[in-house]
């Protein structure tokens, strides 16, 4: 019994209270634990368990999460009456970036759950860091020349870190750079020369900082390729044609291996499997084959009268468009292993301007024919347009022909090719599969022409006109990123996107990007 006075105070109340109070209606908890906060590696699927536990009645456990974290339905497994034990796995393609979600953890007496009885959440700080996906060794990347970096990249992120110039004089013909490479933090860079002096240099690729330099009297000296220790790069001209090989740390000269040539301009070397091939060849184009340490030559194979090529390398064997057909030669001996003629009848062409390149199994992409450019640059971009061919080496034929001609050299990935082409204007994602066109991106007017080359990463394609560089979604098919100077872009194994400036004749300017 509680006595209770009413507001006068003076009259007295009693107020009965029962000695037991009917129970709550309450649901036994749903508790979670795991961890909250936790580090990934960008590109992988990582697996983040949670333990739950619920007392109550038996019930089904139904999780959702948030899908831009996560990939794939949830994994539940039932450990006994009361305990579960539930496995995420993290989006493998995002970005390098920290970011905040939620799970949320549901018992439900029917499935599909709608009247949940129980209900709980987790939230989760979910920090992705940057992983090395491989460097950008030669022309188009690596020596498949498919022009991908599996990484994803937040637009956002990406923002200028230096700058850097060739120094010339007024004697110098050509002031430009050729297309850089970069390894080990280093970014490597060759002078576009046309009879006279031209540098090799090593920059530092934080800072932009010159590390060494190789000086030359050269005719014509290449785009460079970096693979493990040493850098190679080519010069060309008659007598002066070597392909030279050099310490990536100091610059020291390691070999000096000579081949044939007239007054040609070959693409960056192939290096794969512990040999280093280029373009070459006196009276029509071909392959030379070189131990990539010693230099001993290995072989060579001639068709056709091509240069600005280099071949691509996977699986032993050697892929090379000779201007009237693929070769596929064996990569130890040189031994011809396919000879495709390119149907559609190209003319024979003193120069290729471009390189085979491998994606999914048995699909080889190139473009059909040379395109001489009547220049003495290799830097200058004055070449025809073409269609691109599909080759499958199975049935030794050409699987498709693009109906549009295209003008950038292409990136392939995920069995979608991209290539930009001028007429008409237009950035097309093409089926690996069929040649069909899937989608497709066209600039302002101001942008007239697409020029140079398609870089690709998980999320999306870079690529220049001659205003400028874009980044285009590949959901949305929009331009989420650009950088008003067009040029050649590559993007280096940590991280550092470059572009050498120039619509189809460099100015010796090197722009870095970090992405991340």
């Amino acid at each position: 019994m509680m006595h209770v006075f009413d507001q006068s105070g003076f009259v007295p109340q009693i107020l009965y209270v029962p000695s037991r109070l009917p129970p709550l209606l309450v649901s036994p908890p749903l508790t979670v634990s795991g961890e909250s906060i936790r580090t990934v590696d960008m590109g992988l699927q990582t697996p983040i368990v949670f333990n739950v536990h619920y007392s109550g009645a038996s019930a089904s456990l139904d999780v959702s999460a948030d899908a831009k974290l996560f990939t794939g339905a949830p994994a539940i497994v039932q450990l006994d009456a009361e305990d579960f034990q539930v496995t995420l796995n993290t989006s493998d393609r995002l970005p390098a970036d920290s970011y905040k979600g939620v799970v949320w953890f549901r018992m439900c007496s029917e499935s599909p759950c709608v009247n949940p009885i129980a209900t709980t959440t987790r939230n989760l700080i979910l920090s992705v860091r940057w992983v090395n996906p491989g460097e950008w060794e030669t022309f188009q990347r690596d020596a498949r020349h498919d022009g991908y970096v599996p990484v994803a990249i937040r637009p956002s992120a990406i923002r200028s870190a230096w700058e850097w110039q060739r120094t010339t004089t007024s004697s110098d013909v050509m002031t430009g750079i050729n297309a850089v490479v970069s390894s080990g933090g280093r970014v490597f860079v060759s002078d576009d020369t046309y009879f006279g002096m031209a540098s090799i240099r090593a920059l530092n690729e934080a800072t932009g900082s010159q590390l060494w330099h190789w000086d030359f009297s050269v005719p014509a000296m290449n785009p460079p390729a970096v693979s493990g220790n040493s850098v190679y790069v080519a010069t060309t001209g008659h007598e002066q044609t070597f392909l030279y090989a050099f310490d990536v740390a100091d610059g020291s000269p390691k070999f000096q291996a000579s081949f044939d040539s007239q007054w040609p301009h070959v693409l960056a070397p192939t290096v794969a499997a512990g040999i280093v091939y280029t373009n070459g060849g006196y009276y029509g184009g071909g392959v030379y084959a070189y131990d990539a340490n010693d230099g001993l030559s290995l072989w060579s194979a001639f068709s056709g009268d091509d240069d600005m090529t280099t071949p691509a390398v996977a699986d032993g064997n050697v892929y090379y468009y000779d201007g009237a057909g693929l070769k596929v030669y064996d990569a130890f001996s040189g031994t011809t292993l396919a000879s495709i003629a390119d149907p559609y009848g190209p003319a024979q062409a003193y120069s290729y301007h471009g390189a085979p390149i491998l994606g999914s199994p048995d699909k080889v992409t190139a473009f059909s024919g040379g395109a001489f450019s009547g220049r003495a640059s290799s830097d200058v971009e004055q070449y025809d347009s073409r269609i691109l061919l599909n080759f499958s080496i199975a049935s030794q034929s050409v699987r498709w022909r693009t109906a549009s001609l295209y003008k950038t050299q292409p990136a392939v990935a995920n069995g979608v090719v991209y290539a930009g082409g001028n007429n008409p204007k237009s950035f097309d994602a093409i089926s690996e599969a069929t040649g069909k066109v899937l989608w497709n991106w066209v600039p302002n007017p101001t942008d007239t022409t697409f020029h140079r080359n398609v870089v690709v990463t998980r999320n999306l394609a870079f690529v220049s006109t001659d205003q400028a560089v874009y980044a285009i979604d590949l959901v949305s098919h929009k331009p989420v990123w650009s950088w008003p100077t067009p040029g050649s872009i590559s993007i280096s194994g940590d991280g550092y996107l470059f572009i050498a400036e120039g619509a189809t004749q460099s100015n010796g300017h090197l722009h870095a990007f970090k992405v991340y």
